[in-house]
């Protein structure tokens, strides 16, 4: 049901989505859709938090094995392909309905506060590594990360072929530089 009612949240928006929408792009009736969910809120609110979900075990499987992998977690989390921009364009929809929703805006700020965990618990590996260069405050550029993730997003999602995968990449590896060390040469690369 969820990924269905995505489809259907990123096409036209949380309140064009009705039961009887997702019953019928889920090939079933509104009985069944009705028994898992008592309302729209429940099933609006079902898909929200499966994004999330989805999206954090994405970016949770990118960030490898030594927790350090800054560029594949930030790069699991960009809409660099369908699926992301169409987190994204649930995310967005959710975020408009946060300003009013109580619950809604708590989804939304853990969300945010985990993401920036998480990418916080990255700079310190990288930092007790070596990766990052002398005196990076590492709470400060963890949250001009997210927020450079979450600014980027939107101009990726409205406007696809200005902000294509290499451009989306090259941001975020500019925004990187100054504070993460180069790669060291592995050892047998070319």
């Amino acid at each position: 049901m969820a990924a269905v009612a995505s489809k259907l949240i990123a096409q036209a928006g949380l309140e064009a989505v009705t039961i009887r929408d997702v019953a019928q792009a889920a090939g079933c009736s509104t009985a069944i859709v009705s028994h898992y969910f008592h309302n729209k809120r429940e099933l609006l609110l079902f898909t929200y938090r499966h994004s999330i979900e989805s999206a954090t075990a994405r970016a949770d499987h990118a960030m490898g094995p030594g927790a350090d992998d800054l560029k594949g977690y930030i790069a699991a989390l960009l809409p660099l392909d369908e699926e992301r921009r169409t987190n994204w364009k649930i995310w967005f929809a959710f975020w408009a309905k946060a300003t009013a929703d109580h619950e809604v805006a708590a989804i939304q700020r853990d969300c945010v506060r985990r993401t920036r965990g998480d990418i916080l618990k990255i700079l310190d590996s990288l930092d007790r590594h070596g990766g990052l260069y002398e005196g990076v405050d590492r709470p400060a550029l963890a949250r001009r990360i997210l927020v450079s993730i979450m600014g980027l997003a939107v101009q990726a999602v409205y406007d696809p072929q200005d902000w294509t995968v290499e451009r989306q990449v090259e941001y975020m590896q500019a925004e990187l530089r100054p504070h993460l060390k180069p790669e060291p040469l592995k050892v047998g690369a070319a």
